[in-house]
């Protein structure tokens, strides 16, 4: 058994982005596409699944696909229909721009990394041709979206399946602002649960109909497939009030039209910074294999390699309150956590230190220094980076952001993230500012949610959560605060900060406070309800508590 073993490598599935589509979906999309006439295109159609569907339709039904497995098994399903085995962006000749009644599909979810040289050039170019910009960051679905738009006529259907991503990620912001220009009608079909088997990924269908901007736009969030709605019923559905596009995040249209005009009226108080301008946030240490450099403390004493370990926060779990003190550590230290990083110093002569010479011979002999981060550090057995942060962010949310004051000198994996406060403020009262309404409702808007149910929160994003005057709060705030945290009694320390700060200094309205409460309390519930922990009741949690 391997003491080193690294994460599994990504399945062939994974690494082509090749989800197969659920029959309800696939025939949900033919319904809705092929009522717009008999040109119909799959750009990516796999087995066939959805292309079946549409060849029901229409016998000039067209699909393509890279995958000539793939292809196969979609002349297997749709006998007499046309199947291009090629690029679909190769294939995606000006020609086809505005040629097509309708485009269904389900475009393949793949990162960056993983995508052939010539594949990423052809797509891009695509992209360019509008005038976006692609990153590194950029995903495959998203020129798919962008050229399956470009091949519909005016007044032609678009029905695609993409990742829920597209309501809020920011590199997929310039796709947004391009289908809220290029469509006449956008809906939006989610889902409360999880739809596609073995994948944790929530989706979305996006559906429009080609015309000229802006689009009016729908949401629609159906439990789960069972109760997907009739393609033909959409049009009774009324349209959501209208976002401004440029900044927004389409996260917004699962509120109301209050809690949309509170954000925007906490966004606009002047009294608000950003957490930016009070704290620089930064990943926390990327070892390259935790399970070689984070060590629990009998290990470090078995392996003799005590004088390299520093205390370390490996998983949120061992975080607790607003404040991570010497006490919090000790506790983990009695339990044997994995609590210390092998962080040896640069100076250091492997030669000279038999015990660290024969723990890293044990991790050459598992090939952890074959591992990426490692094989490109000039020593692979020194970490870099290794520094005292003030505070801890917790990159992944469950509940709430979670900032917390860093009293035990500790170091942090790139599970938490590392936080340097700026202006003298003690961190403590950072990390108590930090539980209020409004910072817990831009961070649900602001931040990115997956399938699992979890929030994640990138440094940029979390420096540029609105913020409230951490200064103003008393010590015996700060410790109150921490107090009710660590109990359980989350709202209770919340309508505190909510009280002093909000309302008391920075003059906000109680309704607004209740608005932003429950703005946080409504998004919170419905990304946690997809994941697998126990569903959360709004009653006990106080959507409504008192401010």
């Amino acid at each position: 058994m391997s003491l080193f073993a690294s994460k599994a490598a990504p399945t062939s599935e994974k690494i082509r982005g090749g989800y197969y589509t659920p029959g309800a979906i696939a025939r949900f999309l033919g319904d809705w596409v092929g009522a717009g006439g008999p040109r119909l295109l799959e750009p990516s159609c796999g087995d066939g699944a959805i292309l079946r569907e549409l060849a029901r339709r229409s016998e000039q039904a067209v699909g393509v696909e890279l995958d000539p497995g793939e292809a196969t098994k979609a002349r297997d399903a749709c006998p007499g229909i046309d199947i291009v085995a090629d690029d679909f962006f190769t294939w995606f000749e000006p020609k086809q721009r505005g040629a097509w009644d309708g485009v269904a599909g389900n475009p393949p979810f793949i990162r960056f990394q993983h995508w052939t040289e010539p594949t990423r050039a052809a797509a891009f170019d695509v992209m360019r041709s509008v005038g976006l910009r692609p990153t590194r960051l950029t995903n495959a679905w998203v020129p798919f979206v962008v050229a399956s738009a470009l091949a519909i006529r005016d007044g032609g259907r678009l029905g695609l399946v993409v990742p829920g991503e597209v309501m809020q990620v920011t590199y997929a912001a310039q796709l947004r602002a391009f289908l809220v220009d290029e469509l006449s009608e956008l809906t939006i079909v989610s889902f409360r649960d999880l739809v596609f088997d073995g994948i944790l990924q929530e989706v979305v269908l996006l559906l429009g109909v080609r015309g000229r901007g802006p689009a009016q736009i729908k949401v629609v969030e159906a439990t789960n497939l069972k109760s997907l709605p009739e393609a033909t019923r959409l049009t009774m559905i009324p349209h959501a009030p209208a976002l401004r596009h440029d900044k927004e995040k389409w996260t917004k249209y699962f509120l109301d039209p209050p809690q949309i005009e509170a954000l925007r009226e906490a966004r606009a108080d002047g009294g608000l910074t950003r957490l930016g301008e009070v704290a620089d946030v930064d990943v926390g240490i990327v070892t390259g294999r935790n399970r070689f450099f984070v060590m629990r403390p009998s290990s470090g004493t078995a392996r003799k390699v005590e004088e390299h370990l520093l205390p370390l926060v490996s998983k949120s779990a061992h975080l607790s309150g607003t404040r991570f003190s010497s006490r919090d550590l000790a506790a983990l230290e009695t339990d044997d956590a994995p609590c210390r990083l092998l962080a040896v110093e640069e100076s250091t002569q492997l030669d000279e230190d038999d015990a660290l010479q024969s723990y890293v011979r044990a991790g050459e002999a598992e090939h952890v220094h074959q591992g990426y981060k490692c094989s490109i550090r000039k020593r692979w057995w020194v970490v870099p980076s290794v520094w005292v942060p003030d505070a801890f962010l917790l990159r992944q949310i469950y509940d709430h952001p979670r900032l917390i004051a860093n009293h035990a000198g500790a170091m942090s994996t790139d599970t938490v993230h590392r936080v340097r406060i700026l202006n003298g403020v003690a961190a403590t009262s950072v990390a108590s500012a930090s539980v209020n309404s409004a910072t817990f409702a831009f961070a649900e808007v602001m931040g990115r949610s997956y399938g699992g149910g979890v929030l994640e929160l990138e440094p940029r994003e979390a420096e540029a959560l609105p913020f409230p005057d951490a200064s103003k709060l008393s010590d015996e705030h700060v410790e109150d605060v921490d107090r009710l945290v660590r109990a359980g009694r989350l709202l209770e320390a919340v309508s505190l900060v909510d009280r002093v700060l909000l309302i008391d200094h920075h003059g906000f309205s109680r309704e607004l406070v209740r608005e932003l409460r429950g703005t946080w309390a409504r998004l919170r519930d419905r990304r946690l309800r997809r994941g697998r922990k126990q569903e959360v009741n709004l009653s006990a949690t106080g959507a409504t508590d008192t401010v």
